[in-house]
């Protein structure tokens, strides 16, 4: 018979499984009827002949089994067999069913959940051509401490034209823009950027074009808009297209809009020239330190390792030019993915990734003990089962099948849990975790579930199967009067669950102890401010070119603002907190060291009553008028 007969012959057999089993029960009845018949023949009375008729056959319920072995999936079969016996078991345990099936529902959908924001930030792709061969480079002096330090435009066309590593060096800025219309002003915000930053990462846009490097060179204002922009401000019409906006008192003409699903800093509504500052002629000029983000393609084959290294030569080579002032200034390295995603949060979320599975486990042990405590009131039931003929590995995976039936109900109630769990995420909204927008149940999410309901099953089963795999399948009356659930094997893997339970609800008992006391110290830092009842708004004065425009629109602000009842007493500064302040040097009167030995810092430019409006003490002197 060829294989393609015996595949057929086993499909029929599978699908016509009640049609074979009536013509297998007829035939070992008239097999079993005709053995008789000869005995009798033979001289013995009817009792005689029949038990003779079964010890021939060698137990029937064996022989059926070796026969469907043969006609069919013998394991498919078997496990659907298994299946429907495991369901009508579990429906006549309904408080066990209930309390495992809740304990592990609540496990499976909270390591559902955290997966989905775990596979959402770090483990799926940027959303850009080869993304793994993207990286930024930051500009740092390790001497003072400055790290992931943005980079002066002189200095990047050095690192472009030097560099043999990077097929492709863009830069970008963030900036705050006035968008002006007919009836309303308000702040946005703008990226401005090099003209090859959308073909480095490979993005196009959904319609129109990107401007080019003779557009950015003759500084001509034009701008691509994103897809939350275009649907907001324009209803999604195409005569965006063409139209244009008015940012900071100059109009721009909109050339192209972004696709919907694209993402690049903190999800900017209008992208422009980089050459749109007032200031370019200088920015373009200057060296050292500077305001640009760098973003880089690396060529192929070529590893982070080995662009790190070239950039580190390109920055010894470049500090024996730079002047005296800028010294020691290195170059850094960062592939895209760990940029995006930061070291912080990449921990944080590892770190409840383990503490939720701990809890799988927790609730894994706990259910296994109930089933394990649960098979001493089967014990007759599986001792006749080996008695009419059934093997220890079929007795074994019975077992199995039961705990996992019970793994994927839970797990289809743990996808409801997900769910909710996820839609809290989103609603909590984590600061400064990136692409939380794209979480959801996608299919890798699902496979992972579906991983972890076998996983649990398993480990369900998994202590029921190895008591059984040790002791002999006999009536619970021997052994000295003990039954399968009483055996010395039994008692050890109780003694080990309850010792793995106690385990990991201490590791995560310390582990939340840590966390608590960290948040408690954190929040008990003195920040050298009193934070109640302070409240801050931007403003965007971009518009004003002159510096007697600004300094009377601060002071108008200032007299109304402080005209509020209820208002104590205010403040201007030029940056909340002084990170992202430009480079200076300092330079103490009478200093006879050389510039390269200077200190570098950062400075706010307040208004007289800033510090009394936050709170900040003063240790001498006075506060300037």
């Amino acid at each position: 018979m060829s294989w393609a007969s015996v595949v057929a012959a086993r499909l029929r057999g599978l699908f016509g499984h009640k049609r074979l089993e009536r013509e297998l029960d007829d035939e070992v009845r008239f097999h079993l009827e005709m053995q008789i018949e000869d005995n009798l023949k033979a001289g013995m009375n009817p009792a005689e002949a029949r038990y003779a008729a079964l010890r021939s056959f060698g137990g029937i319920e064996p022989m059926k089994e070796r026969y469907r072995e043969r006609r069919a999936f013998a394991l498919v079969e078997t496990m659907a067999q298994d299946v429907r016996y495991a369901v009508r078991t579990l429906r006549k345990s309904p408080g066990f069913t209930t309390t495992s099936v809740a304990t592990l529902a609540l496990a499976i959908g909270a390591n559902t959940a955290m997966f989905s924001v775990l596979n959402a930030v770090l483990l799926r792709p940027l959303p850009y051509r080869s993304p793994e061969q993207l990286a930024m480079l930051w500009s740092e002096v390790p001497s003072q401490n400055l790290r992931e330090g943005r980079s002066a435009y002189w200095n990047v066309e050095q690192w472009r034209s030097q560099s043999e590593s990077f097929a492709d060096m863009a830069l970008f800025d963030g900036v705050s823009s006035t968008l002006t219309s007919a009836d309303r002003a308000e702040k946005i915000s703008v990226v401005r950027h090099s003209p090859n930053l959308f073909p480095l990462l490979g993005v196009q846009p959904l319609h129109g074009r990107i401007f080019s490097a003779e557009e950015a060179g003759q500084r001509q204002r034009v701008a691509l808009i994103s897809h939350r922009f275009w649907q907001g401000r324009f209803g999604g019409s195409f005569d965006a297209i063409g139209s244009s906006i008015e940012l900071d008192g100059h109009a721009s003409r909109i050339i192209g809009i972004l696709p919907a699903g694209f993402q690049f800093d903190n999800d900017a509504d209008v992208w422009e020239p980089h050459t749109m500052f007032p200031d370019w002629e200088a920015i373009r000029r200057s060296r050292g330190g500077g305001f640009w983000s760098v973003i880089g393609r690396l060529q192929p084959n070529v590893t982070f390792e080995q662009a790190q290294a070239e950039m580190s030569a390109i920055a010894r080579r470049l500090d024996e030019q730079a002047p005296a002032s800028d010294p020691n200034r290195g170059i850094s390295v960062v592939p895209l993915s760990l940029q995006v995603t930061g070291p912080r949060p990449r921990l944080a979320l590892w770190m409840l990734m383990g503490a939720v599975f701990c809890v799988l486990l927790i609730a894994a042990t706990n259910v296994a003990s109930l089933q394990l405590a649960r098979s001493a009131s089967r014990e007759r039931e599986i001792a006749i089962r080996a008695a009419l003929g059934a093997s220890r590995a079929r007795i074994v995976r019975q077992l199995l099948a039961e705990s996992l039936t019970l793994a994927v109900i839970a797990g289809l109630l743990g996808l409801w849990v997900a769910l909710a769990g996820i839609r809290a995420i989103l609603a909590v909204k984590p600061g400064n975790l990136a692409r939380l927008n794209e979480v959801s149940l996608d299919p890798q999410v699902l496979g992972w579930a579906l991983a972890t309901c076998l996983l649990t099953g398993i480990l369900v089963g998994l202590a029921p199967a190895i008591t059984m795999s040790r002791r002999n399948l006999t009536p619970s009356g021997q052994e000295g009067g003990r039954g399968i659930a009483g055996g010395v094997a039994t008692r050890r893997i109780r003694r080990t669950l309850v010792v793995a339970q106690f385990a990991l609800a201490i590791i995560l008992l310390v582990g939340a102890g840590l966390l608590v006391r960290s948040l408690w110290s954190v929040e008990n830092v003195d920040p050298g401010f009193r934070p109640e009842r302070v409240l801050s708004m931007h403003l965007s004065t971009t518009a004003f070119r002159a510096t007697a425009q600004r300094a009377d629109f601060y002071n108008r602000v200032l007299e109304q603002v402080e005209s509020l009842p209820g208002v104590e007493s205010l403040g201007i500064t030029s940056e909340l907190f002084i990170g992202g302040n430009p480079e200076r040097e300092l330079t103490a009167e009478g200093d006879a060291r050389t510039i390269s030995e200077r200190l570098r810092f950062r400075s706010d430019e307040i208004s007289g009553g800033f510090f009394k409006a936050v709170g900040t003490p003063l240790l001498r002197g006075r506060f300037f008028s």
